[in-house]
This record gives structure tokens, C-alpha cells and sequence, in this order.
């Protein structure tokens, strides 16, 4: 007795459509690296400490929100799957001939894609907040306080910190 699995077969249209739009997420990036970073860079060494500071903060935070609609999206598959109880989903499309995976395996590998996307939005949200806090600290120290503030220490001011008196 022989158990036929189901195979989708590879989408050879899609598979190029993936790989072209690769292909030009890759030429973008190099072109962006040559052509638009030492521009904004040198924008940004004209800066005030402060102000360049937190506008690379800010640059900071936009790569790492770059990264949520992947985790979005890792998010929807994994919710198809479940719900199908198959992985690739009736409809998805693949880039190789895969065979149909059901039952326990298909909903551990949903549920594990699921948690995958939630993680990686987790770990998103603590990277941001961790950046800020580090930059905040960095602001609010005694010892690099006076790079970001343009008021020098005085030290007549009744008080200890950097203040204007």
C-alpha cells in the first residue's frame, strides 16, 4: 500500500517575479549606499551634537520599523496555515514543487511562524525603547552633558548640575 502525497508544482512565473523584485531591492540598496548616504551624512556632520544625535536615532528607529510588515506578514501566513491545516495553503504559491504538508505538522509549523512574527515584533519594540534609553542616559550624564547641551558648566550657579545661572 502506497501513500500519494500531494505536490504543488513550482510557479515559474512567480519565482522570477520574487527574484526580480530582489534583484532590484538589492540595486536599490547599493544605489541608496553609494549615492544617498555621504550626502545625508555630510548634512548630518554639520549638525549640532544634539541635533545630529537625534535625527540618527530617529534613522535608527526607521531601520528597525523597516522590519514589521515582515514580521506582519509572518504573522498572516502562519494564521493561513492554521487555519487550513496545510502548509503551503490551498492557493499559495511556491518557488520549487513542494509536497502538501498536513495535520499536527502543518499547524506546529502556523503556530511557530505565529510566535516567529510576534517575537520579532517584541524584540523591535525593546530595541527601540533600549536605543532611546541609552541615548537618554548618554544625554543626561554628567560626563556627556556638555556635548549635547551648548550652555558650558558655571561653576558659581548654586547648584551642581549643568544649568544656565
Amino acid at each position: 500500500m502506497t501513500i500519494e502525497k500531494e505536490i504543488i508544482k513550482a510557479d515559474r512565473n512567480y519565482r522570477r517575479k520574487l527574484f526580480s523584485g530582489y534583484l532590484i531591492v538589492i540595486i536599490l540598496g547599493i544605489l541608496a549606499w553609494n549615492f544617498i548616504c555621504p550626502p545625508l551624512l555630510n548634512i548630518l556632520d554639520n549638525l549640532p551634537n544634539k541635533e545630529r544625535v537625534e535625527v540618527k536615532e530617529i534613522i535608527a528607529h526607521l531601520f528597525l520599523f523597516s522590519f514589521i510588515p515582515v514580521a506582519i506578514y509572518l504573522i498572516a501566513i502562519g494564521r493561513k496555515i492554521c487555519k487550513y491545516n496545510a502548509m503551503p495553503y490551498p492557493g499559495m504559491k511556491v518557488i520549487r514543487d513542494t509536497v502538501v504538508v498536513t495535520g499536527k505538522k502543518a499547524n506546529f509549523r502556523g503556530k511557530t511562524l505565529i510566535i516567529l512574527g510576534i517575537v520579532v515584533i517584541i524584540l523591535l519594540i525593546t530595541s527601540m525603547i533600549a536605543t532611546h534609553s541609552i541615548i537618554l542616559r548618554f544625554k543626561h550624564s554628567k560626563f556627556f552633558s556638555p556635548f549635547f547641551i551648548n550652555v558650558q558648566y558655571n561653576p558659581k550657579c548654586p547648584t551642581e548640575s549643568w544649568t544656565l545661572c
